[in-house]
């Protein structure tokens, strides 16, 4: 399709999906968790350490730094949250629209697939932290969009490939669902050099998970580069794996060759 055609219908069905949130917003605000609370709960299920800047060639390194303008802002009516019994956490039900007006500036961002300067980019990576720190727990993931495209090749990769979530007011949201009986907290801190995200919960769950990634590999096809994998879920009790589950597997496009991949692992 015609790149302008794209964009143009992107936009009309991101119009459309706007309205129908906004509404929900207004007619099920009950269900939304919005109670935030300065005082952590006291089990500490995982902590999770996202570095702030990356080493991107040919990205303006003021992207990085208003993308740290943008998290605090975010996280002034996210951190904190408390997910209830039964209810449901939507990124943009709490964050709201990432406006200039609001003091959100221009950051990296993706846009039908390509990378681009957009006011209040930078956002996903506080939703890739909550969707990996989810994964760890006995939250559902109800709504999660990943990245169809990986743009730039690893560095300082702390999580496996495919485990972020692409967040577009408020088209495209992060939810999570809250199916037992304890409560969940993020708690976020967001430092010179790192973002650093915490799961709590009102008791201690009985089962913990561990998130890995199988088959890792790069595949040269006649279109380009594609980079392949497995995430695999793993349920823990009393030291006891008890189940083991593939989440999802990923076939993105890459945006790099592999010269580019050796030339970065020469260098680390």
């Amino acid at each position: 399709m015609n790149p302008k055609l794209l964009k143009i219908r992107y936009a009309l069905s991101g119009g459309v999906r706007k309205a129908f949130r906004y509404a929900e917003y207004v007619a099920f605000a009950s269900r939304f968790a919005a109670e935030r609370s300065a005082t952590s709960l006291p089990f500490a299920l995982m902590e999770h350490r996202l570095p702030l800047v990356r080493k991107l060639a040919g990205v303006d390194p003021v992207l990085f730094e208003n993308k740290k303008t943008n998290l605090r802002l975010a996280l002034e009516r996210m951190n904190g949250v408390i997910l209830r019994p039964g209810q449901m956490f939507s990124f943009w039900y709490l964050v709201g629209s990432p406006s200039a007006s609001k003091g959100y500036r221009e950051g990296l961002a993706l846009s039908c697939g390509e990378p681009t300067r957009s006011v209040g980019g930078g956002l996903c990576q506080l939703a890739n932290a909550l969707f990996w720190m989810a994964l760890h727990s006995d939250l559902e993931v109800a709504e999660r969009h990943h990245h169809s495209i990986d743009l730039f090749p690893d560095d300082a990769r702390r999580v496996p490939f495919g485990t972020g979530a692409t967040v577009v007011h408020n088209f495209k949201d992060l939810r999570l669902r809250n199916p037992t009986n304890l409560s969940f907290q993020f708690v976020f801190e967001l430092t010179k050099d790192e973002l650093i995200g915490s799961l709590r919960c009102s008791e201690t769950p009985e089962r913990r998970y561990q998130v890995i990634e199988r088959d890792h590999r790069f595949l040269e096809r006649p279109d380009g580069l594609y980079r392949k994998n497995s995430v695999v879920r793993q349920r823990w009790k009393n030291g006891v794996q008890e189940s083991e589950i593939v989440l999802f597997e990923n076939d993105s496009k890459c945006r790099y060759s592999l010269n580019d991949v050796f030339s970065r692992e020469a260098v680390a």
